[in-house]
C-alpha cells in the first residue's frame, strides 16, 4: 500500500474516529456517575448499584460499539462533504432524532422502563454524537 494513502487513511478517518469515540465513551462514565445522573438513572429505574451485575462487560463493549458508530459518522462526513461546524452539529441531531432516540422510547414503549431512564439514556446518546461532533470540529480547527 502507498504509504501517502495510508497516511490518509489514518489521518482523516481512523485518528478522528478513534478520538471521537474515546470521547463519547469518557463521557458515558461520568454521565453515568452517581454524582452526576448515575443516581437519578437508578432512582428512575427503582434499583441500587447493587442491583446490578458487577463486571467490565459494559464498558468493554461500550467502546468499540461508540467506535463502530464513530467510523460510520466519519464516513458520513467525508461522503457527504460536510465541512462546516454547524453542518457537523446538524449531521449529530439529524442522526440522534432518526437513529438513536427512535429505537431507545420505542424500546421502553414494550418494557415498561421508566421515562425518567429514557430521557437520561436517550439525552446520553444526543451527547455522544454531540462529542463525536465536537471532536470533529476541533480537529479540523487545528488543521487535522
Amino acid at each position: 500500500m502507498d504509504p501517502q494513502i495510508l497516511q490518509d487513511l489514518i489521518t482523516s478517518w481512523l485518528m478522528p474516529s478513534f478520538l471521537s469515540a474515546v470521547v463519547a465513551f469518557l463521557l458515558g462514565l461520568i454521565w453515568y456517575h452517581p454524582k452526576v445522573l448515575g443516581g437519578k438513572w437508578f432512582e428512575a429505574r427503582e434499583i441500587s448499584s447493587d442491583d446490578l451485575k458487577r463486571g467490565a462487560h459494559p464498558f468493554i463493549l461500550s467502546f468499540p460499539l461508540w467506535f463502530l458508530t464513530a467510523l460510520f459518522y466519519t464516513f458520513m462526513l467525508i461522503y457527504m462533504n460536510i465541512d462546516s461546524g454547524a453542518e457537523i452539529f446538524l449531521m449529530s441531531c439529524l442522526l440522534w432524532v432518526a437513529f438513536a432516540m427512535p429505537p431507545i422510547v420505542m424500546g421502553s414503549l414494550y418494557t415498561g422502563y421508566p421515562f425518567a431512564a429514557v430521557a437520561i439514556d436517550a439525552s446520553y446518546q444526543l451527547a455522544g454524537y454531540y462529542a463525536l461532533a465536537l471532536t470533529h470540529m476541533a480537529l479540523k480547527a487545528l488543521g487535522i
